[in-house]
């Protein structure tokens, strides 16, 4: 291991790009940490500099379990690198599991895509478009909890002039939105888009557009071209998925899902979600002057679009609410300020006066709010209960997945298949596929045999050679049948 600043670096990198390379390490407390060292000929570019620090301080102003952490970033005067620290996330992005394994169950890719969304939407919270979401920048960590990674080409929509990094065309073939593809102005919505091409990825193990080498004809692609229905690929997904993914994916940005929170509820009232996972799922509303849940009209837009989140939590015995201020110029609940803090309300006081930015025109109608989570908590609640496998309590295998109070727990996959799912394969068709196969083999050989012995004049020898196609082809047919012998068994 080399020293580095405070950090120790493995002298073998975890991966190689253009600009430089990537470390596993250990910080001085001894913990595993990702260490990226961006080459001096690019670390003393003022242009890719610009872009590191953008990425820098959007990752330091996002406080979120699902965005990768940043610990450190500087440069070392002695090999005048760039080094940025990061939190070591173990487990697996998306493109490389679905790349070996094939594409998710539909209900494991919901639930899945519910936590990437919930995730993206504090990126938009915190105004910042990522604008490079793909499969391979979605982790999944070894508990089933998701990570996004790699905001080097991020804007910052309360920058200055929209604040964007390098170049008008920025994104990934096949997963950037047709605006991004013609290089218009973009907002949270290409994302959107970028997400239901990933959607569609995790359902069935194909890009949306295929992914081309020219630029211009990948963008001709992506604007033209629609997405193929997923049954071009799987058969028998719900009808509900291909809704989902169609309206997330329209080629005008005004048609599709218009913030995280819609696609989430599509996600949540449209698709089945396992009894477990609605037991212990939020039950919540925003407020806001756009784009919300309840939208207050503010004619002075002191009230920011996404103002404040209530949450429902009903326990044994008692319910209360949660008031989330999440907006930039505070509320005023029951007289008092609040700014980026949290309130419970019980459900036994009285409605409390709560006003957004502290203007009359926040005033929040507690009744419509109770009324508004209320509906949801119902909602919830009549989701059909998942149907047992057999009478045994279920236990979780080597790699399988429980769930406790907080979500899924342990030690596990969120891929593993649904043991229901998996069907017995048949020892007779395994001994038929053996048999051909043999049985070919042996044919073949005597053949070849038989043509040698018979065939053995010079005189004969070009037919000798056409001849031996014969047994060529029986044996051909028996590898097959050795293959599929094979296949049926793994």
């Amino acid at each position: 291991m080399r020293q580095i600043g405070c950090y120790q670096l493995n002298d073998e990198p975890l991966a190689r790009g253009g600009m430089g390379q990537i470390f596993l390490g250990k910080d001085p407390q001894g913990h595993t940490v990702v260490i990226k060292e961006i080459l001096p000929e690019f670390a003393n570019d003022w242009n890719i500099v610009s872009r590191i620090e953008k990425e820098v301080e959007f990752l330091v102003k996002i406080d979120h379990p699902s965005i990768v952490k940043l610990y450190s970033a500087f440069r070392d005067p002695q090999t005048q690198c760039y080094y940025i620290v990061m939190e070591y996330v173990e487990g697996e992005n998306l493109e490389d599991y679905i790349t070996r394994h094939g594409a998710i169950p539909p209900q494991q890719a919901v639930e899945l895509m519910l936590r990437v969304l919930d995730a993206l939407q504090c990126v938009h919270n915190s105004r910042i478009i990522h604008r490079d979401l793909k499969p391979s920048n979605i982790m999944v960590r070894t508990n089933g909890t998701v990570c996004l990674l790699d905001f080097g080409v991020a804007k910052d929509m309360s920058a200055q002039g929209g604040g964007t990094i390098v170049g008008s065309v920025i994104g990934t073939a096949g997963y950037m939105s047709p605006e991004q593809a013609e290089g218009y102005a973009i907002d949270y919505r290409s994302d959107i888009y970028s997400l239901g091409c990933v959607f569609y990825f995790m359902l069935t193990a194909h890009h949306a557009h295929n992914p081309l080498a020219n630029a211009i004809d990948m963008a001709e692609v992506i604007v033209k071209n629609d997405i193929p229905p997923l049954s071009k690929y799987v058969k028998g997904l719900p009808a509900v998925l291909q809704t989902v993914i169609d309206k997330a994916t329209q080629s005008n940005m005004n048609n599709r899902y218009q913030t995280c929170y819609e696609f989430i509820a599509a996600l949540r009232n449209g698709t089945h979600i396992s009894s477990t996972q609605a037991h212990y799922a939020k039950v919540m509303i925003s407020v806001g002057r756009e784009q919300c849940d309840i939208t207050l009209c503010d004619t002075e837009r002191k009230i920011s679009r996404h103002h404040a989140d209530i949450e429902l939590v009903q326990n044994t015995g008692s319910t209360h609410y949660v008031f989330s201020d999440c907006s930039a110029n505070g509320s005023i609940v029951n007289g008092k300020r609040v700014l980026k803090q949290q309130i419970f309300i019980s459900s036994n006081d009285p409605d409390p006066e709560i006003y957004l930015a502290g203007v009359a025109e926040g005033h929040l109608d507690w009744q419509q709010v109770k009324k508004e989570l209320l509906q949801r908590a119902k909602a919830l609640s009549d989701l059909p209960a998942d149907k047992p496998k057999d009478d045994k309590p279920a236990e979780a295998p080597s790699g399988g997945m429980s769930a406790g109070p907080d979500g899924p727990t342990g030690s596990f996959s969120p891929f593993d298949p649904d043991p229901g799912d998996v069907e017995p394969k048949p020892s007779s068709k395994r001994l038929v596929y053996l048999a051909v196969a043999l049985a070919c083999f042996v044919v073949a050989v005597l053949l070849a045999w038989l043509i040698v012995v018979l065939l053995e004049d010079d005189d004969y020898e070009i037919v000798r050679y056409v001849a031996l196609l014969a047994p060529l082809s029986v044996s051909v047919f028996g590898f097959r049948s050795l293959y599929k012998f094979f296949a049926e068994i793994f």
